[in-house]
């Protein structure tokens, strides 16, 4: 038997015995396997959607910085200067701060991967690719730019005080941490969904700046817990519970606990079983994650049908 005999009869075996030159479909079955695979093409598409953001614009990069210091700016003067939290919680640019730039890479990761299928559309329907790496690279671009506002909150931190703990560092990476499992399980799966129902993603853009109103990054739990226990009872303290134990007042605390904490002169109680909280929420969003990204394989099929 010949060599182009013999490899013909293994290649012949291989798509009999579905060995690596079997079929896939659209996408491939890898899942988030797939993405690592195609990491070239994950950066350079992270790449093209930062170049293109800031493309037709003078102040280009700058304009990363912009957003989320106006909305620190409102924040300070209506409710610390105006409304007098300030003279309530110690060092108060930095407690806002600090969760303000959390949340806004939250809401960017959100935005972003809801939108990236629809956006790309043309390479959906041509192009073979796993189609996680577009909800992935929406995820890149909003890390790009939380990074600068994080130096900013490290410059700010530093100037009033802070200093380095293996504690706060550990709450820092935990709740960078829990922000990146939850908008990636949670962009995933909205990025399919949106394909098929295109409210979703302006939906979100009227509720994103809820989740600044439903966390402690502009008053201390504290304040929030002595309305509604006294006002509302029973369900004040429902309320409490749900407003305490969901991923993004834990991530923000953990914050709080990295960054603020440490430049205060008094204690200012953070919100109970924290470390306990990140534990459980980092392991919810990995289980999150996993159905999100079986969900997700079950919607693709029909991306290029409806797109």
């Amino acid at each position: 038997m010949t060599t182009l005999d013999t490899r013909t009869e293994i290649e012949s075996d291989d798509l009999a015995t579905g060995g690596k030159h079997r079929l896939h479909e659209p996408g491939g079955r890898g899942g988030l396997i797939e993405v690592v695979r195609h990491r070239t093409v994950l950066s350079m598409l992270a790449r093209r959607d930062v170049r293109m953001r800031y493309r037709y614009s003078s102040l280009g990069f700058a304009w990363a910085y912009v957003k989320p210091t106006v909305q620190f700016l409102a924040y300070y003067f209506i409710i610390g200067v105006v409304l007098g939290l300030e003279r309530r919680v110690e060092n108060f640019a930095v407690y806002v701060f600090s969760g303000l730039c959390l949340l806004f890479f939250f809401n960017e990761t959100i935005g972003n991967a809801t939108r990236s299928i629809v956006k790309n559309r043309a390479i959906v329907k041509k192009i073979w690719l796993p189609r996680q790496v577009f909800p992935i690279a929406g995820v890149i671009v909003a890390a790009s730019r939380f990074v600068p506002q994080f130096l900013i909150l490290m410059i700010g931190a530093t100037a009033t005080g802070w200093y380095f703990t293996w504690t706060g560092l550990a709450a820092a990476v935990a709740g960078v941490g829990v922000v990146v499992v939850w908008g990636l399980a949670l962009g995933l799966l909205l990025s399919a969904v949106n394909v098929y129902l295109r409210e979703v993603q302006n939906f979100l853009e009227l509720t994103g700046f809820l989740t600044h109103w439903l966390t402690p990054m502009i008053k201390p739990w504290t304040l929030v817990a002595g309305r509604l226990v006294p006002d509302l009872g029973l369900v004040g303290v429902m309320l409490l519970t749900a407003y305490l134990w969901n991923p993004l007042t834990t991530a923000v605390e953990l914050f709080h606990l990295a960054f603020w904490s440490p430049t205060v002169d008094f204690y200012l109680e953070l919100s109970p079983y924290l470390w306990t909280r990140a534990y459980v929420f980092f392991g919810l969003g990995v289980v999150v994650l996993a159905g999100s990204q079986w969900l997700f394989k079950r919607l693709q099929v029909r991306f290029a049908e409806e797109l």
